[in-house]
């Protein structure tokens, strides 16, 4: 976790945790989630999201790997490229030519490690979601589920990706799946961009989109549930006023970071009770 005190000369004040889900705890296994947050410079930053398939024997070793070499890999893109410097987003054929060589990089960087430590691939699979954020728009990209919210200024929020889903139940795809072709590479590895005024943002693995998103919403005209992917505004609005008092009382990283943790493990009946991981990266902008 960072340690240093908030900078305000930071635009940015970030919340994130990974914790273990009730599940995991009563079968005896490690929290499966990881996540990075790291700040570039005062305007931009870089969020990651990685969550071990359950039935990978170390996915926890995995999603920790992919996570710190895929936030690396994006910060060494924003240095290179000079994105930083600009106070615009590349265009969306730019962006996603350079998302898919991140992917590709973290994918062959654990390769290596699989076979440096006698594992086989999948026994570390994960799914990746990722984004680099500025005050003028975000960057994402993702393979599998989890899912993601966003404000901008005018105060709305709105889902940031739709995750994939299979044919059957709670099937999704992950980094060490078989989709490293043309066509699987088009299909699986999502890209976007957000231009807008950001106000805040969050990443979250599937732990949390119970609590904080509608996904399952009966429609009566077709009588069945559905998926409608719509963030709760009364989930991420009061965790804006929360994410300004921290910030008042100038917490340092750490002290946010326990704070946070212990909301994703209790802070709310669906948390409490959740049997999977929670993780989720929540990020406010400081000058509204």
């Amino acid at each position: 976790m960072e340690m240093a005190i908030l900078d305000h000369k930071n635009n940015w004040v970030a919340a994130y945790a990974s914790v273990i889900g009730n599940g995991h705890v009563a079968a005896g296994l490690p929290c499966q989630d990881s996540c990075v947050h790291q700040i570039i410079n005062p305007t931009w930053g870089v969020a990651v999201v990685a969550d071990g398939a359950g039935s990978a024997a170390h996915s926890d070793i995995g999603s920790d790997f992919v996570a710190r070499n895929a936030a690396h890999c994006l910060q060494e893109v924003v240095n290179r490229r000079k994105w930083a410097t600009k106070e615009q987003l590349p265009e969306q054929n730019d962006w996603r030519s350079e998302a898919l060589k991140v992917t590709q990089i973290v994918r062959q960087r654990l390769e290596t490690f699989v076979q440096s430590k006698a594992y086989k691939s999948n026994d570390l699979a994960c799914t990746l979601l990722f984004a680099l954020y500025s005050p003028f728009g975000i960057l994402y990209a993702h393979i599998g589920d989890g899912r993601a919210a966003f404000s901008t200024a005018e105060g709305h929020w709105d889902a940031l990706i739709a995750p994939f889903r299979g044919d059957e139940a709670n099937e999704t795809v992950f980094i060490t799946s078989n989709i490293w072709t043309e066509a699987g590479v088009d299909m699986y590895i999502k890209t976007g961009r957000v231009v807008a005024d950001i106000r805040a943002f969050a990443l979250l693995s599937d732990g949390c989109e119970k609590g904080s998103f509608e996904v399952n919403v009966w429609d009566e005209e077709n009588q069945k549930y559905h998926d409608p992917n719509r963030p709760y505004i009364k989930f991420f609005e009061p965790n804006i006023q929360g994410m300004q008092q921290l910030a008042k009382e100038q917490k340092t990283q750490e002290q946010i970071n326990e704070i946070w943790a212990g909301f994703l493990r209790s802070g709310s009946a669906q948390f409490k009770q959740e049997t999977d991981d929670k993780t989720m990266i929540f990020v406010y902008n400081l000058t509204f």
